[in-house]
């Protein structure tokens, strides 16, 4: 099946997607997102997995973006995870077989973090997050993985849809530049460039297990070649050096994947600790490159207020050190000392996965949650050689970034699955490997 031929086998679910932001444009929007809500629905009533994931992947980008007419998907988007959710309880007899193993390692830090709602400052805002959290972990691998052995087309759809979410945002920043950027770099449909840019940083992975899925003569067709090079473009734009960084430390390790797995593990972690200084003690060449403005020079000394944002937050640690402060507690702090972190030159989170855990956990939840992901971890890189490449690019951008310790958004979802995909190789290539359609 062709490129256009793909398009058009699936032209109503993009042209549902492009509805919603039509209606969001228009109409006020508690309409948006009842309009939003109700055709989802709609598409799970098809119940055609392919499309019930892109569009589920759509609305968490949507609800990223800080135009307008997209402001009706932060609240839609939570229909849509619980939706989802309703969905697969009543027709789990066709999901019983997919392994959910992520969701089980993960299970004791999910309960956990419900739990540790009860003192929250914002119980609601806590519980909702926490939940969502849970859900999350629970959806999106049972519904990709039962996609990718159900629909012979999923895999080739789902690299179409990113491929259309990159292009599009490419041809609507060329006509209208403001709509896309902000302070003057790229930004595409998300909120902001770094956000770009970490969407980049698990998409990459996630596209690169897909193809291995389809074989290496998928590799020499040209939609290969035009994907990379819009991908490429749109890194560019962003100016996110976490994020370039993260993918060249993907494709670095992908080419040294047959090192022993202990000194893979010392030559990330000397990455990881030399990053900044490495950073900060190359302006000159940066310079000589031409590349001065693209680095942002002016921001390296201060790591871009992220030592700032670090300091703080290990400050705060100390006041909920063992419990935690409930799902969204760093958030909450943050924004309560937004004016005297602003003065000290820092905007925006705690920079860093991990300490927001803690902050929202404390010392039992972030232990539940390391725990997790080392079991996870080990059986990825038991079951695939490529699974420290994915697993180094992710973490270093966890490191920078807090985006790990929310569920909503379109960065940890693709993660969990590019996990899924990594952990479940038996399934995806065995006896499961069958063409059962949920429409019949």
């Amino acid at each position: 099946m062709t490129f256009i031929e793909h398009i058009k086998s699936r032209a109503d679910i993009y042209l549902l997607i492009l509805s919603w932001p039509l209606v969001g444009a228009f109409l006020p929007k508690p309409f948006a997102i009842g309009y939003a809500v109700l055709t989802f629905l709609l598409v799970l009533r098809t119940r055609d997995l392919t499309r019930i994931f892109i569009a589920f992947i759509a609305m968490l980008i949507f609800s990223d973006s800080r135009s307008p007419m997209f402001a009706f998907a932060e609240t839609a988007k939570i229909g849509v995870v619980v939706l989802t959710f309703i969905f697969i309880t009543f027709n789990f007899h066709f999901f019983k077989k997919v392994p959910n193993i992520i969701f089980k390692y993960f299970l004791p830090f999910l309960i956990f973090a419900l739990f540790a709602t009860l003192w929250s400052p914002d119980k609601f805002t806590a519980f909702q997050k926490a939940f969502s959290y849970g859900l999350v972990y629970f959806v999106l691998p049972l519904l990709f993985l039962k996609a990718m052995v159900s629909d012979k087309s999923f895999i080739k759809d789902v690299l179409v849809f990113f491929f259309l979410m990159l292009s599009v945002s490419l041809l609507i920043h060329a006509v209208n530049p403001e709509f896309t950027s902000l302070v003057g770099r790229y930004r595409a449909l998300l909120g902001n460039p770094n956000g770009l840019g970490i969407f980049l940083t698990v998409m990459c992975p996630l596209v690169f297990l897909l193809e291995k899925e389809l074989g290496e003569q998928f590799k020499e067709n040209r939609f290969h070649f035009l994907f990379y090079a819009v991908f490429g473009l749109s890194l560019l734009l962003t100016g996110s050096r976490t994020s370039l960084i993260a993918i060249l430390i993907f494709f670095l390790f992908n080419r040294l994947r047959y090192l022993s797995n202990t000194v893979a593990f010392i030559l990330f972690i000397a990455l990881i600790f030399s990053y900044e200084l490495l950073l900060s003690t190359v302006p000159e060449f940066i310079e000589f490159l031409g590349l001065a403005e693209y680095f942002r020079l002016d921001t390296i000394e201060e790591g871009s207020g992220r030592f700032i944002a670090w300091n703080f937050a290990w400050q705060r640690v100390q006041e909920v050190f063992f419990v935690g402060g409930g799902f969204g507690y760093t958030e909450y702090v943050f924004k309560e000392h937004f004016a005297e972190l602003s003065k000290l030159g820092h905007q925006g989170n705690a920079h860093n996965s991990f300490l927001t855990i803690w902050l929202d956990t404390g010392l039992i939840g972030i232990l539940l949650f390391v725990t997790g992901l080392i079991r996870t971890s080990l059986l990825a890189i038991k079951n695939s050689a490529y699974a420290l490449p994915v697993l180094f690019s992710v973490l270093f951008s966890t490191y920078f970034e807090s985006w790990l310790a929310a569920s909503l958004n379109p960065f940890t979802g693709l993660f969990i699955i590019s996990l899924s995909v990594l952990i479940n190789d038996q399934y995806l290539s065995g006896d499961e490997m069958q063409t059962e359609d949920l429409s019949k």
